[in-house]
């Protein structure tokens, strides 16, 4: 005969107790996942921050524009506590592999598009900065929704 310890359950439990509990975890699941979700206002804000600093090579004064970076990576950081203070979560890891690969695509697209800026400013091309900058908006605004909608997908499957 098993003793406690070998068949890993305290007691005889029923299918019955077994099922309420995996409805009990699947409930915090989905309890977790509506709380995760971003304020309305964080990934327009979050998109306005990143168009400034894929745009900032357009801007000819390397102290303008390491001063524009800066400010962008302070908004970005009131932005987190903001998160963090609304919704009583801090996240530090990714749930599951499409958060982790939308993560990528959209790091990767907004470093291309402020490689890119700095191409367009050398060549002396500043008007063209401007879509390079409405792609990185529209990579955080859209792209950001989009990750939070699989975020939270993912939370619910228990990734």
């Amino acid at each position: 005969m098993l003793n406690c310890m070998e068949s890993n359950s305290i007691g005889h439990k029923t299918p019955a107790v077994a099922q309420a509990s995996l409805e009990a975890i699947s409930a915090d699941r989905q309890k977790l996942a509506s709380r995760t979700r971003a304020p309305a206002w964080y990934y327009p804000v979050l998109g306005i921050v990143t168009a400034a600093i894929v745009s900032s090579p357009a801007i000819n004064s390397p102290g303008w524009m390491a001063s524009v970076i800066a400010g962008a990576c302070a908004v970005i950081v009131f932005l987190e506590y903001a998160y963090r203070k609304s919704t009583g979560l801090s996240t530090n890891r990714i749930p599951g592999p499409r958060s982790l690969l939308i993560l990528i695509g959209i790091g990767v697209l907004v470093l291309v598009m402020l490689f890119v800026s700095a191409l367009l400013a050398v060549a002396g091309q500043h008007a063209w900065i401007v879509a390079t900058a409405a792609i990185g908006f529209l990579t955080m605004f859209p792209g950001g929704l989009f990750y939070d909608r699989i975020y939270g997908a993912e939370l619910r499957r228990g990734l």
